[in-house]
C-alpha cells in the first residue's frame, strides 16, 4: 500500500493523465450507453398460438389445445400451462422459473409440438417468446385531408411503412386499419337447383381452370422443357362469362346425354368486388390507420423514437397531406425521466459538496475531498458499458445514492490529512505526513468498502422480477464503491501532497467537547442508556404494522392501455357500436387529449383474439386525481357497454390479486366466481373486478336419421355440403388497378336460424329435393364459448386491484374470507398476483439481509482479528430501524420493495460509521492509552469525519425526497431515501453512544473472565 500511495504521489503527472484519460472514456461510454426506463427483465414464458378457421372452442379444444398441452407439460422446468381455446384459435402459455434458458425453452418447445398431427386445416402453430418488450415503442395514428382511405392504406403499404423500417432497431411495424380489396363468388341456391349442380362441384371446377398448373419437367424435341397449362382467367370479366359445365340428365331439360350443356357462371353466382376488413383503427372517433412499431431485442427505445421522427418529418414534406398523431411514445418518457434522475444526482452531489465544505471550512481540502464522486462514477460507467448495461433508472439511481457513499472514503482520509496538518505537535511535514496520514485510514476504509460491497453481493442471489431489476443497481453501487477506494488512497494524497501546506497559523482544534461529556456520561450510567435507547427500539417496532406495505411504489403517468372484450355472439356491427359510443364518452371527458381504439388483433400481446379491442387513452398534462378519474370511467364504461372492460394503468399495477377457481365443469367453476365477484364488491378497497367466467353458448347439435338418410337415397356429404354455410376458399389473384386481389368462393350459405336450417333442401341420388326436417333431428345444449385450463384442469381467474396503504394485510384479510366460504364439490381455490410476489420476494430480500450480517461480520472478524469489536459494531444496526419507520410514518410511505433495498443499503452505510470509531479506539489501546482514554479520545477524533459522511450521504439523497410522488423516479422512489436518511440519522446519532458503550461492556466482561481463569489457574498450581 506504501509503495501504491509513493507512486501516486510521485507521479503526479502520470496520474493526471490517467484521471484525464478516464474522465473522456467515461464520458464517451455514457453518450453511447442505450437509455431504457427499467432493466430488460427476462420474463420466463413462451406462446403458442395456433389458428383453425371456422372451427369451434371445443373441436379445437381436443384436437389442437390438448395435444399441445400434454406435450408441453412434461418438458423440464415447466412451471405452469395456462391456456385459452377460443372460436377460430388456442392460446397455450408456458411459464418457466427465472432460471430458464429462454431460448432452449422455445426450441424444445418447437421441437415437442412438430411430432402433434393436427387437422388439416390448422394452421402452423406459432411460438415466440412472451415478453413486454412485445408491447409498441411507439404508437402512431396516420391521418390525411386528401386521400380516401383506401389509397391511404396503398400510400402506408407502399412509402411508410418501408421508411419506418430501414430505422435501425425496429423489429417490426404493424399496420392497424388495412382493408383489402377480394373478389367475391358467392352461388344462388336457386340457380344451383335448378341446374342440378352442387357448390362444391362447381367450385372444384374453378379450381381446375383458374391459374397455372405446372405439369413438370418434361423431354421436349429431345430437350428438357418446364411444362405448364396457363387458364386465361385474369380479370372479373372473363370470369362472369366462364362457362360451367350442366351435368348430364336423361330428360333433356338441362343437358341430354348427346349433348351436354353449360351455363355462364354469373348465372348461378353473384360476383363482386368487395372490400375486407381485417382490422379498424380509429383516432378521436375518425377511421384512420394505425402503426404500432415494435423494438428488437438489441434496440434502444430512445434512439428508435427520435428516428421514427425523423422520419415522420420527412414523409409529412413530401406527402403534405398526411399527418401523424403520436399515441404513445416510449422514447420521451425515458428521457424525461434519466434527465430527472440525473438532476436529482447533481442536486444530490451539491448538497454533498456543501455540507463538506461548512465542516472542514477549506475550499481546497473540500476541492480535493468530492473528487471522489465524478471519478467514481465515471469508472463506474465505464464498467457497465463493458458488461453491456443500459443506463436507466435503476443505474442512475444507484449513482444517486452512491455519491453519499462514495465520497466517504475520500473524506476519511483528507478529513485525518487535514487534521493532521492543523495539530499543533505535528512531528511530520509533506510527503510523510500524508503518507502517514492515508495509511492510518486505509485499515477503516478499506474495511467499510468491502463490507458495504459484501452487503449488496445477496441482491444477485434473488431470484424473479425483483432479482432482475435490482442487480444493475448493485452492480453499480459495486463499481462506484470499489473506484471510490481507489481514488482515496492515490488522487486524494497525490492533490493532498500537492494543494495542502502546513499552516503557520496551525493551531490544535478540539472537536466534540460536548459529544465527549455525554459520551463519559453514558459510560458512566450504561443501565439508564441501554433502557433508553431500546425504549426507542422496542416502541418503533410496534408503530411497524401502522405503515403499511405494498409491493412496488405506484409510477402515474398520463396514459391509460384499456381492452374491451365484447360480449360473446355479437357480430362484428354490434362491437363497433359500442366501441363507438366508448369513443363518444371518452371525447367528452375534459381532461382526455386523444383516443385512438384498434379491432382485430390490434392488441400485440394478445393477437390471437381478433375481436378484442385495445384502447389507448391519453391525458393532459396537469390532471390532479388520476387514480379517480379511472374508476370514473371504468363505472360508465362497464355501466354503458355489454362486454368486459379491463382498466391496465401503465405504471407499475403493484396491488392486483388473482384468484384461480378450478373445477371439474364449468357451470361449478362459473358458479364459485361469482360467490367470489359478490364478496369482493362488498370490500371498499377493491376495485376493477374483472373475471374470466366462461360464458356459455347455445350448442345446435344435429344427428342424421341412418334409417331416413338410407331410404330417401340421401349421400350424407349433401347436407354437409348445405349446412356448411359461411366457408370461404381461396381461388386465384386478379390484378386490378396495379394491385393484387385475391378471388375467394363462398360455399354454402348463411343459416341465421334454426328454421332456416330445417328448412334446406338437398339433392338425392335420383334427383329429387328434400327437406333437411325429414333426415335429421336437432338438440339443444350448452358450450363454452372460451375453454381456459390451468396445468391440465378447467378453471376461471378473477383478476381486483386493492387500493390501500397497507395493500399486503389487505389482500391476507380477502383470502382469509373467501378460504372460508363453501363452494360446490370438486371447486378449488388458489391465490396468486401481489400477494405471492410480496412474501416471496420480502422473504428472498429477508435472507438477503441475514446474509448481509453474515458476511459483513465474518469481514470484520477477518479485519479486526477477533469477535469483540465486530460485535460492538453490529450492535449499531438495530438502532436505524427506529429513524427508519418514523421517517416512513411522517411522509406516508409503505413498506416496499424500494424501503427493502434502502434498509439492505443501511446496513453498509451504518457499519461504516461504527468501524471508523472502533479502529480509533483499537489504535488508541495499541499506543496504551487506557480504555475509557482510548474511547473518549476516538470518539471526539472521529465524531466531525463519521457526521461529515452521514450528512453527505442524506444531502445526497435529500432530493429523492423532496421530489414529488409520480416524478418518473419509479423505484428508486421516496420510500427508499426516507428509509435511508432516516435510518441513518438515528443510528448514527445512537452509534455515537452504543457502540462505545457496547464496546468497554464486553471489553470488561472478557476482561473479568481472563481473570477468573487466571486465579482458577493459579489455584490449581497452588494445590498441586
Amino acid at each position: 500500500m506504501k509503495s501504491i500511495i509513493n507512486f501516486s504521489i510521485k507521479n503526479k503527472l502520470a496520474i493526471w493523465i490517467i484521471t484525464i484519460f478516464i474522465i473522456v472514456f467515461g464520458l464517451y461510454s455514457a453518450n453511447s450507453m442505450k437509455m431504457e426506463q427499467l432493466p430488460n427483465i427476462n420474463e420466463p414464458m413462451v406462446s403458442v398460438q395456433t389458428v383453425y378457421p371456422g372451427a369451434s372452442p371445443e373441436e379445437i379444444e381436443d384436437t389442437v389445445t390438448e395435444p399441445i398441452e400434454k406435450q408441453i407439460l412434461n418438458l423440464e422446468g415447466v412451471k405452469n400451462v395456462t391456456s385459452t381455446t377460443l372460436q377460430d384459435a388456442s392460446s397455450v402459455q408456458v411459464e418457466y422459473s427465472f432460471d430458464k434458458d429462454m431460448k432452449e425453452a422455445e426450441r424444445e418447445i418447437e421441437n415437442a409440438i412438430k411430432s402433434i398431427i393436427l387437422p388439416d386445416k390448422v394452421m402452423t402453430p406459432e411460438v415466440a417468446r412472451l415478453s413486454f418488450n412485445d408491447l409498441p415503442v411507439l404508437v402512431l395514428s396516420l391521418t390525411d385531408n386528401k386521400r380516401p382511405l383506401e389509397k391511404l392504406e396503398k400510400l402506408v403499404q407502399d412509402d411508410i411503412k418501408p421508411e419506418f423500417e430501414k430505422v435501425q432497431g425496429i423489429s417490426k411495424v404493424n399496420v392497424v386499419g388495412n382493408g383489402t380489396k377480394e373478389v367475391q363468388i358467392s352461388f344462388l341456391p336457386k340457380m344451383l337447383q335448378r341446374n342440378q349442380m352442387k357448390a362444391q362441384d362447381v367450385y372444384s371446377y374453378l379450381k381446375s381452370v383458374s391459374g397455372e398448373k405446372q405439369l413438370g419437367v418434361r423431354i421436349i424435341d429431345g430437350k428438357e422443357k418446364i411444362l405448364s397449362i396457363n387458364n386465361e382467367i385474369n380479370s372479373i370479366k372473363k370470369l362472369e362469362e366462364l362457362d360451367i359445365p350442366t351435368p348430364f340428365t336423361t330428360d333433356g331439360m338441362v343437358g341430354s346425354q348427346n349433348q351436354p350443356s353449360a351455363v355462364k357462371l354469373k348465372d348461378i353466382a353473384k360476383i363482386e368486388t368487395v372490400k375486407t376488413t381485417s382490422s379498424i383503427s380509429r383516432y378521436n372517433g375518425k377511421e384512420s390507420i394505425g402503426l404500432q412499431i415494435n423494438q428488437a431485442v438489441n434496440g434502444n427505445t430512445v434512439d428508435i423514437v427520435d428516428g421514427v421522427k425523423k422520419k415522420m418529418d420527412q414523409l409529412e414534406n413530401k406527402h403534405t397531406s398526411i399527418a401523424f398523431s403520436s399515441v404513445l411514445n416510449s422514447g420521451d418518457p425515458i428521457k424525461d425521466s434519466v434527465h430527472m434522475m440525473f438532476s436529482k444526482a447533481l442536486m444530490g452531489a451539491a448538497f454533498a459538496i456543501l455540507i463538506i465544505l461548512l465542516f472542514l471550512r477549506d475550499l481546497k481540502s473540500t476541492i480535493i475531498a468530492v473528487v471522489s464522486i465524478p471519478l467514481s462514477l465515471v469508472i463506474a460507467i465505464i464498467m457497465l458499458k463493458q458488461m453491456d448495461i443500459t443506463l436507466n433508472l435503476m443505474t442512475l439511481g444507484a449513482m444517486t445514492v452512491a455519491i453519499g457513499r462514495v465520497v466517504d472514503d475520500s473524506i476519511v482520509v483528507i478529513e485525518n490529512i487535514y487534521r493532521k496538518i492543523k495539530l499543533e505537535d505535528g512531528k511530520l511535514n509533506g510527503l510523510m505526513l500524508i503518507k502517514s496520514a492515508t495509511l492510518e485510514m486505509f485499515s477503516p476504509i478499506m474495511s467499510s468498502t468491502i463490507v458495504t460491497i459484501a452487503v449488496f453481493l445477496p441482491l444477485g442471489l434473488i431470484n424473479g422480477p425483483v432479482g432482475e431489476l435490482f442487480f444493475p443497481f448493485g452492480l453499480t453501487i459495486v463499481f462506484a464503491l470499489l473506484a471510490s477506494l481507489l481514488v482515496a488512497i492515490t488522487i486524494v494524497p497525490m492533490m493532498a501532497h500537492l494543494m495542502l501546506r502546513k499552516s503557520k497559523t496551525a493551531h490544535a482544534e478540539k472537536n466534540g467537547q460536548t459529544y465527549q461529556k455525554v459520551l463519559n456520561w453514558s459510560l458512566n450510567h450504561k443501565i439508564i442508556t441501554f433502557v433508553l435507547i431500546n425504549a426507542l427500539l422496542i416502541g418503533s417496532l410496534f408503530l411497524i404494522p401502522a405503515v403499511g406495505v405494498t409491493f412496488m411504489p405506484e409510477d402515474e403517468n398520463n396514459m391509460l392501455i384499456v381492452t374491451y372484450d365484447p360480449r360473446v355472439g355479437d357480430t362484428k356491427e354490434q362491437i363497433d357500436d359500442q366501441v363507438k359510443k366508448a369513443e363518444d364518452y371518452l371525447l367528452n371527458r375534459k381532461h382526455i387529449e386523444l383516443v385512438q381504439s384498434s379491432q382485430g388483433g390490434g392488441n400485440p400481446l394478445n393477437p390471437a383474439d381478433t375481436r378484442q379491442v385495445l384502447f389507448f387513452i391519453k391525458y393532459k398534462k396537469g390532471i390532479e386525481d388520476f387514480e379517480k378519474e379511472q374508476q370514473v370511467i371504468s363505472k360508465s364504461l362497464k355501466g354503458s357497454s355489454t362486454g368486459e372492460w379491463n382498466f391496465q394503468n401503465s405504471g407499475a399495477g403493484n396491488n392486483q390479486m388473482n384468484i384461480f377457481v378450478y373445477g371439474d365443469d364449468f357451470e361449478s367453476i362459473n358458479a364459485g366466481i361469482k360467490k367470489i365477484e359478490k364478496k369482493l364488491a362488498e370490500q371498499n378497497k377493491v376495485q376493477n373486478i374483472k373475471s374470466s367466467a366462461s360464458v356459455m353458448l347455445q350448442k345446435l347439435s344435429i344427428h342424421l336419421d341412418p334409417k331416413e338418410v338410407a331410404s330417401l337415397g340421401v349421400p350424407p356429404e349433401a347436407v354437409y355440403d348445405k349446412l356448411g354455410g359461411g366457408n370461404k376458399d381461396s381461388l386465384t389473384t386478379f390484378e386490378i388497378d396495379g394491385e393484387k386481389v385475391p378471388v375467394m368462393v363462398n360455399l354454402g350459405n348463411d343459416l341465421k336460424s334454426r328454421k332456416a336450417i330445417l328448412d334446406e333442401k338437398v339433392q338425392s341420388l335420383g334427383n329429387e329435393s328434400i327437406n333437411v326436417n325429414k333426415l335429421v333431428k336437432v338438440n339443444t345444449s350448452q358450450a363454452p364459448a372460451t375453454i381456459t385450463k390451468r396445468n391440465g384442469q378447467q378453471y376461471g381467474e378473477i383478476t381486483a386491484a386493492v387500493k390501500s396503504e397497507n395493500v399486503g394485510k389487505e389482500i391476507k384479510g380477502i383470502e382469509k374470507e373467501i378460504k372460508n366460504m363453501s363452494f360446490a364439490k370438486g371447486v378449488n381455490i388458489e391465490f396468486g398476483g401481489v400477494s405471492d410476489q410480496i412474501n416471496e420476494s420480502f422473504n428472498q430480500l429477508f435472507m438477503a439481509v441475514i446474509i448481509a450480517i453474515a458476511v459483513v461480520f465474518f469481514v470484520l472478524v477477518v479485519t479486526f482479528g477477533g469477535g469483540l469489536a465486530p460485535l460492538s459494531i453490529l450492535f449499531s444496526l438495530p438502532y436505524a430501524v427506529i429513524g427508519s419507520v418514523a421517517g416512513l410514518l411522517l411522509t406516508k410511505e409503505p413498506i416496499s420493495i424500494s424501503v427493502m433495498i434502502g434498509a439492505l443499503m443501511l446496513i453498509g452505510i451504518v457499519v461504516t460509521n461504527a468501524i471508523v470509531l472502533v479502529d480509533r479506539i483499537t489504535q488508541n489501546e495499541r499506543l496504551g492509552m487506557t480504555m475509557r482514554e482510548s474511547i473518549i479520545e476516538a470518539g471526539g477524533t472521529r465524531l466531525r469525519p463519521i457526521l461529515m459522511t452521514a450528512l453527505a450521504t442524506v444531502g445526497a439523497l435529500s432530493p429523492l425526497v423532496l421530489s414529488g410522488e409520480s416524478d418518473g423516479s419509479g423505484l428508486i422512489s421516496r420510500g427508499l431515501g426516507v428509509t435511508v436518511i432516516g435510518g441513518l440519522i438515528s443510528s448514527t446519532i445512537l452509534t455515537l453512544i452504543v457502540v462505545p458503550v457496547v464496546y468497554e461492556t464486553l471489553v470488561k466482561i472478557k476482561r473479568k473472565f481472563k481473570k477468573i481463569d487466571r486465579y482458577a489457574s493459579s489455584e490449581e498450581e497452588n494445590v498441586a
